[in-house]
């Protein structure tokens, strides 16, 4: 009986507890306006994916034109969401930052009505650096 019972109340924790998460998710999609496919015409950024947790945390993944077909997108650091920060949704700027051999990158990403600016910030290990800001739409 006592197992029958333990058994009922862990069901029952574990289901409140998926729809809590899956309600948490779904109001950070609402609140944020970030999540979903952002595209532009650069193909250095030829568009972002911003995808939300179910603890409100943001993660992006970048793609650019491939360089060896101009008709494809290319992702970023093999297809792998980096985690924006801050982690969870505020006003104002979301960063993500890469690392390649040659260099260090930081995308900002500043939401404007409805657009999304995104500031591209390049530190090349060579010490020069390059910026450029290409504007996002859905």
């Amino acid at each position: 009986m006592a197992l029958l019972t333990t058994a009922a109340l862990t069901l029952s924790l574990s289901v409140t507890f998926t729809l809590t998460s899956a309600n948490q998710a779904a109001a950070c999609l609402t609140t944020s306006k970030l999540p979903g496919k952002w595209n532009s015409s650069d193909g250095r950024l030829s568009h972002i994916n911003v995808i939300v947790s179910e603890s409100c945390g943001l993660s992006i993944r970048a793609y650019s034109r491939c360089d060896y077909d101009a008709t494809k997108n290319c992702p970023w650091d093999g297809g792998r969401a980096k985690k924006l920060s801050p982690s969870r949704y505020v006003a104002g700027a979301q960063y993500a930052k890469y690392s390649w051999n040659n260099a260090s990158e930081q995308l900002r990403l500043v939401r404007d009505s409805d657009y999304l600016s995104v500031q591209d910030y390049i530190e090349w290990k060579s010490g020069k650096t390059e910026s450029f800001t290409v504007r996002m739409h859905r």
